[in-house]
């Protein structure tokens, strides 16, 4: 991706996140989001096929990047640190996370943090009651992120850690 694509694609989708915050996002048209951004049209449709494939590709490459940063870190048997870097990091984007979840678009979310922690807890054979298992606490994970970042993340990084690992009878690497 050259720098100018970079550019383009973060102005595209800080323009989205701005919209979103004053329009309902069905009313929010590709003209709305090129003027906003300042980019053409012409680039907008280089870049992206539609609205939603602006919040998709954002919600897997933040997925994909905290993915990376929670195995580089090697914390697959720490659960505080595991959930650390989870609310660090979606802390960060607590803009783009609550403007898609207020525009049903919540399970991209939800969908992003299955893959993270089936990626980052693979279960050890094909157990039905394994996956189901990092489902549901996924699940966890995303309503509790979600009603976090709607409150205004006013309880700190390591406040919320210390609460999932509360809540949790058993640490992911042994489900």
């Amino acid at each position: 991706m050259t720098p100018y694509n970079s550019l383009a694609k973060e102005c595209i989708v800080t323009a989205l996140v701005e919209l979103m915050k004053v329009k309902e996002y069905n009313s929010i048209t590709i003209t709305d989001i090129a003027n906003k951004s300042g980019m053409s049209r012409m680039t907008y449709y280089r870049n992206y096929k539609s609205k939603d494939d602006i919040i998709v590709q954002y919600v897997n490459d933040i997925a994909a990047s905290v993915h990376e940063l929670i195995a580089a870190s090697g914390v697959s048997n720490d659960n505080f640190a595991y959930f650390k870097i989870l609310f660090e990091n979606l802390g960060v984007l607590s803009d783009i996370a609550i403007v898609a979840y207020n525009a049903h678009m919540g399970d991209l979310i939800l969908d992003a943090i299955n893959r993270n922690m089936l990626l980052t807890f693979p279960p050890s054979s094909d157990d039905g009651d394994k996956i189901y298992k990092r489902h549901y606490y996924a699940g966890a994970v995303y309503n509790v992120l979600i009603e976090w970042l709607k409150k205004g993340k006013k309880e700190t990084v390591d406040h919320m850690a210390r609460l999932m690992c509360d809540m949790m009878e058993t640490p992911l690497s042994m489900l």
